[in-house]
């Protein structure tokens, strides 16, 4: 049975992994609670279902209404997800193999996530494109192109950048020594 807590034998990888995601689970966390917080405080009564209602009548995509009705459950949603990174971003400094699949699967699912947010980014601009156009626009709407293609831009480039860091960590995790750290003589399949 694995130690509760990292030995002289560990990888120095798994505890400085695990110690730089539990600052950041904990940051999240916080942050998500503070979010949380504002949403409950904020989103509140009879004005935001004014807002709402208003919003529903404007031309605005399904999907921008749904999430402008469900901001506190996303806010809930972001909580959860914030404190389950930090949990299993604990397990990990402990090496406890449920904490490894978890870890695995942060690194897969936020990747993915990236990749997830060059779609919503060329959403929200294909939106802003159908706008109706008002009179002596031609300056905005050039500023928007170049604004749209600095946004793809830049979220591929984070994309890819994570991408490829999220793969060399979750490599990092599969060698041989890493895994018998958490209890492992063969590979997980």
């Amino acid at each position: 049975m694995r130690p509760s807590s990292p030995t002289a034998s560990d990888s120095a990888f798994v505890t400085v992994m695990a110690k730089a995601s539990i600052v950041v689970g904990a940051g999240a966390t916080l942050y998500a609670a503070l979010q949380l917080l504002a949403a409950l405080v904020i989103l509140r009564g009879e004005e935001v279902a004014r807002f709402l209602d208003f919003v529903a009548t404007q031309p605005v995509p399904a999907s921008a209404l749904w999430v402008l009705s469900h901001i506190t459950a996303l806010a809930v949603l972001l909580l959860l997800v914030s404190a389950a990174f930090l949990a299993v971003s604990v397990g990990l400094l402990r090496r406890h193999a449920w904490a490894w699949w978890g870890f695995v699967l942060f690194m897969v699912l936020g990747a993915l996530a990236n990749f997830a947010g060059i779609v919503v980014i060329d959403l929200v601009f294909s939106w802003l494109d159908r706008l109706p156009q008002v009179p002596d626009a031609a300056p905005l709407l050039a500023e928007l192109a170049s604004l749209r293609a600095m946004s793809l831009t830049m979220a591929w480039v984070t994309a890819l950048a994570f991408g490829v860091l999220h793969a060399l960590i979750v490599w990092q995790l599969c060698r041989p020594a890493v895994r018998a750290e958490f209890g492992w003589m063969q590979p997980p399949r």
